[in-house]
C-alpha cells in the first residue's frame, strides 16, 4: 500500500461529514489513513428535538447542554467509523456568514494536519451553512499556505514545496429547489461503501437530536434513498457515495482502477444481486 493519506472531512453541521461521506471515511480509517472530521458549527439550528420542546413548552433550554450533546453525538458517531480525531469548533450557526475567525481556525487545522485530501460540500449548495463552510474552507486553504506568525503552516505545492490537497465535493443536493439546477453535480469519483454501510448507519443513529436512532426509520430510509440509488445503481453496486474532484488529477498513464476492472468481470446475475441488495 502507498503511504497513508491524511483526510480532512468537513461538514457544515455536526452530522454532515458523516451523512455525505461516512462510509468512505470508515474505509479509509480501516485502511490506516488518518481521518479528521471537523465541523465549524454547533448545529443548534438543527437540534430538532430541542426546537420542538421549546415550541411546545415555551421554556428556553440550557444552550450549553445542547451544544455538549451535539458535540458528543459527533464524537460518538465518528468513533463508530474508527475515527478519533474530531474537531468541533463550536460557532453559532443561527446566521451563517463567512467569518475571519472561523476561517483562521479552519486554516489552523489545515496547517496542523496538512491533509492530502479535503472532503466538503458543493460550493453552491443551497443550504447556506454548507456553501458558506466550503467558501471558508477554500479561503482557509490559501491562508494556511502563507506566512502566519505563530500559526501552523501547510505548504501547498509549487514553489513552497509540499503536496497540494485534492478537494472532493459531495454530489447530493442540499435542498430541492430551482437554484440547485443551475450548477449540476456530475460525479467524478464514486466509492463503493457496501462493506461499510452498517457502520455508517450505526454512526448516523447517534444523532438522536435530529430524529435518528436505532428505533427510528430515518437512517434506513435516507440511506436506501441516498446511498442505494443514483450513482450506486448506475455503476451496479449496492451502496455508494459520490464526489466531484476540484482539481484534475495527474497520472503517468490513462487511469482505470483495478476495482472498476474487477466489477466489469461480474456475471449478469452478480450485477443484478448487487443492484437489488438492501441491507438496512
Amino acid at each position: 500500500m502507498a503511504e497513508p493519506l491524511t483526510i480532512l472531512n468537513i461538514g457544515g453541521h455536526p452530522k454532515d461529514a458523516i451523512l455525505y461521506a461516512g462510509g468512505t471515511m470508515a474505509k479509509h480509517a480501516a485502511r490506516g489513513d488518518h481521518v479528521c472530521i471537523m465541523t465549524p458549527t454547533t448545529g443548534l439550528s438543527h437540534h430538532l428535538a430541542a426546537i420542538k420542546e421549546y415550541r411546545d413548552s415555551g421554556e428556553m433550554p440550557n444552550m450549553g447542554d445542547l451544544v455538549a450533546e451535539r458535540k458528543r453525538e459527533l464524537v460518538d458517531a465518528a468513533a463508530e467509523l474508527g475515527v478519533s480525531d474530531v474537531r468541533f469548533l463550536g460557532y453559532n450557526d443561527e446566521i451563517m456568514l463567512p467569518r475571519e475567525d472561523m476561517i483562521s481556525d479552519i486554516a489552523d487545522i489545515i496547517g496542523e494536519i496538512r491533509p492530502n485530501v479535503i472532503v466538503t460540500h458543493w460550493p453552491y449548495d443551497t443550504v447556506p451553512a454548507h456553501a458558506v463552510t466550503t467558501q471558508m474552507t477554500l479561503l482557509a486553504i490559501d491562508a494556511a499556505s502563507g506566512i502566519r506568525p505563530g500559526k501552523p503552516y501547510a505548504p501547498t505545492g509549487g514553489d513552497t514545496g509540499g503536496e497540494a490537497a485534492q478537494i472532493f465535493y459531495h454530489t447530493h443536493v442540499g435542498r430541492t429547489n430551482v437554484l440547485e439546477n443551475l450548477t449540476i453535480r456530475i460525479p467524478t469519483t464514486v466509492i463503493d461503501i457496501t462493506d461499510t454501510i452498517h457502520q455508517k448507519a450505526t454512526a448516523m443513529n447517534k444523532f438522536t437530536s435530529q430524529h435518528y436512532g436505532e428505533d427510528s426509520p430515518l437512517q434506513r430510509k435516507l440511506s436506501e434513498g441516498m446511498d442505494g440509488t443514483g450513482a450506486a445503481t448506475h455503476l451496479r453496486v449496492s451502496y455508494a457515495e459520490s464526489f466531484v474532484a476540484h482539481n484534475p488529477e495527474v497520472y503517468e498513464y490513462l487511469p482505470v482502477s483495478e476495482y472498476r476492472r474487477k466489477l466489469s468481470k461480474r456475471s449478469p446475475e452478480e450485477v443484478l444481486r448487487a443492484m437489488t441488495r438492501m441491507e438496512l
